[in-house]
């Protein structure tokens, strides 16, 4: 199964992108728990490609192709904004939410809800960045 959604990178298609992920999900037969966290790493990764990727002054598209390949469900999102560089090791989840810095939780949620989690960031502005991520699934 190859499921593949573009849509333009707004706030408002994130519904849309979360209704193609719970719809292939479903087809999948994947556990309310699984498509759960498969859900939520994918609306966040959506989210941050609109925020940080484009932001308020830019326009583009994300791209969601989802594929099941043996036990496992790869997502893959790609945008062609500006390049992501962030590294979740050197969030504390131990530090009070008061006390953390501003911004990086969604990656850590990302990559917590998830098995795998690469990232492949354009050498160049307009390239693709690609972000995909695999959760194991229960035969």
């Amino acid at each position: 199964m190859r499921d593949k959604l573009r849509v333009v990178a707004t706030i408002e298609n994130l519904r849309t992108i979360s209704d193609f992920v719970r719809e292939a999900g479903g087809r999948l037969r994947l556990s309310e728990d699984g498509l759960f966290d498969v859900d939520l790493a994918v609306e966040e990764a959506a989210a941050n490609i609109v925020r940080h990727a484009y932001g308020p002054d830019r326009t583009g598209d994300i791209e969601v192709v989802m594929e099941a390949t043996g036990g496992a469900l790869r997502i893959t999102l790609t945008d062609w904004g500006l390049p992501f560089h962030a590294d979740p090791s050197h969030l504390d989840v131990d530090v009070p939410l008061e006390a953390r810095a501003k911004g990086g939780m969604g990656v850590l949620l990302i990559h917590g809800s998830m098995d795998s989690v690469t990232r492949h960031a354009a050498s160049e502005l307009g390239g693709p960045n690609v972000l995909t991520m695999v959760k194991n699934v229960e035969p």
